[in-house]
């Protein structure tokens, strides 16, 4: 099942939607892979491009709560470390054990778990932020 991008997902930053769009089209890539049986090829892959992109994702995001001066900034850079850690702890797991079954649940699991949780709640919550920030303006 792919996730689809939504103008309800935005959070008025361009850039930070930008990067949204493709973490949805790496996910969905993943998950294809899945369902046609490959997985196991995708799964470091994905993991790659995960620690990669989200360092930069990440530090966009931070730089736009800073520039609005969102209040749950703290938080929500607690939320990005913590899925650092979950992602490069998947990634040790992965190249230690090698590539399963349960290595491929847990990343697709860790990836549309973020997916949901962080972009719906956290991310939605600063969109609001920003936007009414824009609407003082």
């Amino acid at each position: 099942m792919a996730v689809e991008w939504s103008e309800y997902l935005s959070v008025g930053n361009e850039r930070i939607d930008g990067q949204h769009k493709e973490i949805f089209r790496q996910v969905n890539g993943f998950i294809d892979a899945i369902n046609q049986g490959t997985g196991a090829l995708k799964v470091l892959d994905v993991l790659n491009f995960l620690v990669e992109y989200t360092v930069t994702h990440f530090h966009d995001e931070e730089e736009a709560m800073r520039e609005s001066h969102y209040p749950d900034l703290e938080q929500h850079h607690k939320e990005h470390e913590k899925f650092c850690r979950d992602v490069l702890g998947l990634k040790k797991q992965i190249e230690i054990k090698g590539v399963n079954k349960i290595g491929i649940l847990r990343t697709s699991h860790a990836m549309v778990n973020w997916l949901v949780r962080h972009i719906l709640v956290a991310d939605k919550a600063l969109a609001d932020h920003i936007r009414s920030v824009h609407s003082l303006s």
